[in-house]
């Protein structure tokens, strides 16, 4: 046991020595010994035991297979090969290690991306070496394992299985993470990963599938979406995948036909019929008859309640179906937290209850094109239920399919009952159809309502609809939002949900008016829910961040409603970017903005900064020609700091097919660059050979300063002066420095010629008291030299 102290003791000062030591990073190869975990699917090989506590007694190669991973517990992790590279994914930010340095051995190509929402870990192994993947109790180790050696290899009960349900794939998972979705780095194809939070030996084998592919894992599923139909969700059972649309593709199980109409198993749960099966039970019973009488807080009563001594036992149908019950009790009744089952492996994907799991995710604000595509195609079934039941559900799904659901979502909902319920959808509609006067009189009309909420809705979507059509300004209609928060004149306090509707509405309105930071504000004072989905929440970020980073693209009109407002400065401005980014959901648009930050963030001196916007870019971009520009702004920003490493690995992923000459021109400059700062001149000349721009024959011509190739330079810089120096007029400093930079190479090459076109280029134009002054020095300096070309 000493022994074993000292050991720990011994190993805890190397660790730490290592962590401190200037050229170690925070994933530098550590000498741990793993134990036994994943084995790479493409490479089913043993792997060695070892013991945790033990010292690597071996030669320093080992340390240099070994890789540790500071991930927590509650950190989930992915971990698998897209083309040359090894990805390993954690689903969570991990800011430390954003400078990390994976050593000098197997894995020094280490290149770490934070995301505001996951860690993106790649390894550049264009040769496949065999890898597995372990985990400790203070992280993950992944370990190159050496071909040939014995060990235990993993068993097939660790890895992680495909289970098919009806309309459903459910991966079990022990300890699931969260679902990260990234364009494969690369083909550019759509990723959606699920990680795990300890141990699972990822998935064996690949499997193609129609509309997706399941790709073979060292941990984690990692599924290759080919159809934007295809969702996967975390559930607690593991990762479920399915299909959303209106026409799903085939996903899981065939439904049974005795299933899929409008009475299917929902109607026997929720006590509509006698089709539950299973036995009898009391409380079931009168909870399913509570709700059939549109009472789900009752039904939750008798559900909670304490189970007498003559309940008979019941069987795994009755448990079911008094879960889903207790579930859609919950939810109606207002406590999403206890409707969770709604979206779980059982009840989110069969077609009888499809339905309820779109009514969950609408009351939990989350993606609403899901949610509205569920709730469209589940409507018929709903509206197949009691009355008393459908007064709860059907108004507030018919408002939420008309106000963000697709053109075709809408036309499933058919021709609305005409009840007053449905008044605020009809409206609705009919100002999506273009039918402009006739929805402004309707909401007009409900502004008045009896109902405090239906009237805060009303006006609401009347600023709205006056707005989108051109009736108010901008600036007016933010007026108009901000008096509706005021709520002054109205009998009862303004609700909850109507309020966010207005915020929204509100930002809107201060971005079209030039206001972005005031857009940004109103924002920070919504909380996503089934009057803002998350989705619709993210875009609105989005919208009023391209606004404050691109102020240039707005109308003329909006720019000079803004003039009005107090500038921001370069540094507030930066702020209330960084500060909201991590707001806006990962994807293309968010990478456009990404790209524009890191333009301004270049621009104002400050390339770490933009190292890290234009990495984050780059990581969720597909296009390859966006990705390529994207990966050619971090080179450029690497190099200004002085990172020229990163900057390499970003200049080698800046490609793509048919890349516009435009951006290769410019990758091949910042190629040089990067070979001039390494001391390669030939190499970076090489590069610069076919390069006419002005930044091109600016640097080729330092390059040949650099090297005393005067006659060389006077040819470069010539041909920069000729298009840089007018022919009259004053000249700018930069064109006063140009011209002495010209004189002064002419000079050192003895070439007049050069010197005396130059002087009566310039034609008694000044190029400052100092520099005429060397100027004529060069002049006399050459008397009697004969040109040199």
């Amino acid at each position: 046991m000493l022994r074993n102290r000292r050991m720990r003791r011994i190993a805890a000062c190397l660790v730490l020595t290592q962590a401190l030591a200037p050229s170690a990073g925070l994933l530098a190869p550590r000498a741990v010994f793993a134990a036994v975990g994943g084995v790479d699917g493409l490479h089913a090989v043993p792997v060695q035991p070892v013991a945790r506590d033990g010292l690597n007694q071996q030669g320093g190669d080992a340390s240099h297979n070994n890789l540790f991973l500071p991930f927590d517990a509650k950190t989930g992790v992915a971990a698998f090969w897209s083309g040359s590279d090894f990805i390993v994914v954690a689903d969570r930010p991990v800011p430390a290690l954003a400078h990390a340095s994976g050593g000098g051995g197997l894995f020094s190509s280490l290149d770490v991306t934070v995301l505001d929402t996951a860690t993106l870990i790649r390894l550049h192994l264009p040769e496949h070496p065999q890898l597995s993947l372990s985990h400790l109790s203070d992280g993950w180790v992944l370990q190159g394992v050496t071909p040939g050696r014995s060990g235990a290899s993993s068993s097939p009960s660790s890895r992680v299985a495909q289970l098919f349900k009806v309309g459903a794939v459910l991966f079990p998972q022990r300890q699931p993470g969260r679902i990260i979705a990234l364009p494969d780095p690369a083909s550019g194809g759509r990723l959606l990963i699920a990680t795990s939070r300890v141990a699972s030996g990822g998935v064996a084998q690949g499997r193609q599938s129609v509309g997706y592919g399941v790709r073979p894992s060292l941990e984690g599923v990692v599924i290759a979406a080919d159809s934007r139909q295809i969702t996967l969700r975390s559930t607690p059972e593991g990762a479920v995948l399915d299909a959303v649309a209106l026409h799903p593709l085939p996903v899981g199980q065939a439904p049974d036909p005795a299933q899929t109409g409008a009475h299917g198993q929902d109607w026997g749960w929720l006590g509509f019929s006698h089709t539950g099966g299973g036995k009898s039970s009391t409380r079931l019973a009168a909870a399913q008859a509570a709700f059939a009488a549109g009472q789900p807080w009752q039904a939750l009563k008798s559900l909670e309640a304490a189970s007498p001594q003559n309940e008979p036992a019941v069987d795994d149908k009755t448990k079911t179906a008094q879960t889903f019950l207790q579930a859609a009790a919950a939810l109606l009744a207002g406590r999403t937290l206890q409707a969770q089952a709604l979206n779980d492996a059982t009840c989110g994907d069969a077609p009888a209850t499809r339905v309820w799991r779109g009514l969950y995710l609408m009351q939990t604000g989350q993606n609403s094109q899901t949610a509205s595509v569920l709730l469209a195609s589940g409507f018929a079934q709903l509206q197949a239920y009691p009355a008393a039941v459908r007064a709860l559900i059907l108004p507030q799904v018919a408002t939420y399919v008309v106000r963000f659901g697709n053109a075709a979502a809408v036309n499933l909902l058919g021709t609305l009952p005409d009840d007053p319920g449905y008044d605020l959808a009809r409206a609705l509609l009919e100002a999506r159809a273009g039918q402009t006067e006739t929805a402004r009189v309707a909401l007009e009309n409900l502004t008045a309502s009896s109902s405090s909420q239906t009237t805060a809705y009303a006006r609401a979507a009347l600023v709205a609809l006056m707005l989108d059509k051109d009736m108010i300004a901008p600036s007016m209609a933010a007026e108009a939002y901000g008096k509706l928060l005021d709520n002054d004149g109205q009998p009862a306090a303004l609700p909850t949900g109507p309020k966010a509707t207005i915020r929204l509405g509100q930002a809107h309105a201060l971005i079209l008016a030039g206001q972005p930071q005031d857009a940004l504000a109103a924002l920070d004072s919504v909380q996503a829910g089934p009057d803002v989905p998350q989705d619709v929440l993210a875009a609105a970020y989005q919208v009023a961040l391209k606004a404050l980073i691109f102020p240039e693209a707005a109308p003329k009109s909006l720019t000079a409603q803004a003039a009005h407002s107090a500038p921001l400065s370069a540094a507030a401005r930066f702020a209330l970017v960084a500060s909201h980014l991590r707001f806006v959901e990962d994807g293309a648009g968010k990478a456009k903005v990404l790209v524009g930050y890191g333009r301004l963030l270049l621009d104002a001196g400050q390339p770490e900064t933009a190292v890290t916007a234009f990495a984050q870019a780059a990581a969720m971009l597909a296009d390859p020609v966006a990705r390529a520009e994207a990966e050619d702004l971090l080179a450029q920003a690497a190099l200004q700091a002085h990172r020229s490493e990163l900057a390499q690995r970003a200049l080698d992923r800046a490609t793509a097919p048919l890349l516009p000459d435009d951006l290769a021109t410019q990758r091949a400059y910042d190629a040089a660059r990067l070979a001039a700062e390494g001391g390669d001149t030939a190499k970076a000349l090489t590069l610069l050979a076919r390069d006419e721009t002005d930044a091109g024959l600016d640097l080729r011509g330092k390059l040949y300063e650099s090297e005393k190739r005067w006659p060389e330079a006077v040819l470069v810089i010539g041909r920069l002066a000729t298009r840089g120096l007018p022919e009259e007029g004053v000249l700018t400093d930069p064109q006063r420095a140009l011209a002495l930079r010209l004189a002064t190479d002419a000079a050192a090459a003895g070439d007049s010629e050069t010197l005396l076109r130059l002087k009566d280029w310039l034609a008694g134009r000044t190029l400052g008291r100092e520099r005429d002054a060397l100027l004529a020095m060069q002049i006399r300096s050459i008397k009697g030299h004969s040109p040199a070309h």
